[in-house]
């Protein structure tokens, strides 16, 4: 990026012409010859010490556009101090950008601080680094710029760990430009990938089924899970609205998309109303008869709704449990369905679901446990986990 050539080395006539205009343009030409100077070598003892305070001047010049081009002389050049780095890059976003996107001298420390200061320029020039370690990755996926995002995400010199790419497809896999360069990544883990699957178009779903050898009945299954959560982010705010929750409800139904899975998703997360609507409907019977039926307690109620709704009678057992936590809970998904009650109580849903069901020899029942963690946060996973006495995350487990 400097020039080197004889002829631009700094004259007496750029010194004059310096003093003379004092145009943003003429300091600029200066500054393409000093720099020449100096890593020319041309300049020694009093002279040079006087080009590098002059330097130093520029770089803190009144000009947006003469400290920029300070920036673009210097991002890979042997002038470059630490000092005059950590300046540049705290500068404004198109003065700092060569800095932060070029030189490697920049700690992650440092560029997390840069990070937080929430200047989307000086995201995207550390998003688009030769090397960005998983650190910086999460910082800048926790910047909720998605252009950044997926300029990270194409960055095939970032290191992303798995979590920081399930956070990026939990919030923003619905979205091309973040899902796209998501598939086309190097090495993506299984869980990844099946997560990615249900988010991607068909032509690029097809591209990872093929990279990640991936058998058509997982997929299958994976799109049918990835469809069931959408479905559920998407009821939640019609849980206060009875009639309307009850008209989406049968348009499921018609779908075939009121699944056990589904219903279950519902119960554990809290949305108790959903849970009883669904399968009020499933059951074809009133809503307020299913109620009596869900929550009666005594053994035949639930068998017997669960019989008129076609349900698998060896699901029985997890559902069994979740109702019992909501009885000793007290919750009821309603004024208090959301902040901590509702995360404390799908924490001791998941955990005692786990705890009693966990050990059940029933392909039927394994599916629909592991089915329960989509959409739930890590906090909520593990704070379940550590309260049912598992040793390990279930999903992981199941890779293993």
């Amino acid at each position: 990026m400097t020039a080197t050539a004889t002829s631009c080395a700094l004259s007496h006539s750029d010194v004059h012409r310096l003093l003379s205009d004092h145009s943003a343009d003429a300091r600029i030409e200066t500054l393409t010859k000093l720099v020449s100077s100096l890593e020319g070598d041309t300049l020694a003892g009093p002279e040079r010490e006087i080009a590098t305070d002059i330097l130093h001047r520029f770089a803190a010049d009144a000009e947006a556009a003469v400290r920029e081009a300070v920036a673009w002389q210097l991002h890979n050049s042997a002038l470059l101090t630490d000092a005059l780095a950590t300046k540049l890059a705290r500068d404004i976003g198109r003065v700092a950008f060569p800095v932060l996107r070029n030189t490697k001298r920049l700690s992650d420390e440092f560029l997390l601080q840069v990070i937080a200061e929430r200047d989307a320029e000086k995201h995207m020039a550390i998003a688009s680094r030769w090397n960005v370690s998983p650190r910086l990755a999460d910082a800048i996926v926790e910047t909720a710029n998605i252009k950044v995002i997926a300029c990270l995400l194409g960055n095939g010199g970032a290191r992303i760990a798995d979590p920081t790419l399930h956070k990026a497809l939990d919030r923003y896999g619905h979205l091309s430009v973040v899902n796209k360069p998501m598939a086309e990544r190097e090495s993506l883990s299984l869980p990844v990938v099946e997560k990615l699957v249900a988010y991607v178009s068909e032509d690029i779903r097809s591209n990872l089924v093929e990279r990640h050898h991936l058998s058509p009945v997982l997929v299958a299954e994976l799109l049918k899970r990835g469809r069931e959560a959408a479905t559920m982010l998407l009821l939640k705010p019609l849980a206060g609205n009875l009639d309307e929750l009850e008209v989406v409800v049968r348009h499921l139904d018609r779908d075939a998309r009121l699944t056990p899975s589904l219903m279950l998703r519902a119960l554990c997360a809290g949305d108790v109303e959903l849970f009883t609507t669904g399968l009020a409907v499933r059951a074809m019977v009133a809503t307020e008869n299913a109620r009596l039926l869900i929550w009666d307690d005594g053994p035949l109620g639930l068998r017997a709704i669960f019989e008129k709704a076609r349900f698998p009678i060896a699901l029985l057992p997890p559902f069994r449990v979740a109702i019992d936590v909501v009885k000793e809970t007290g919750y009821d998904g309603g004024a208090g369905g959301t902040g901590d009650g509702r995360h404390d109580y799908q924490v001791m849903a998941l955990a005692r679901v786990f705890e009693d069901c966990g050990a059940i020899e029933d392909r039927l029942v394994d599916d629909l446990l592991l089915q329960l963690f989509d959409q739930k946060s890590d906090e909520v996973i593990d704070a379940a986990m550590t309260q049912a006495g598992m040793p390990f995350h279930p999903i992981r487990a199941v890779h293993r």
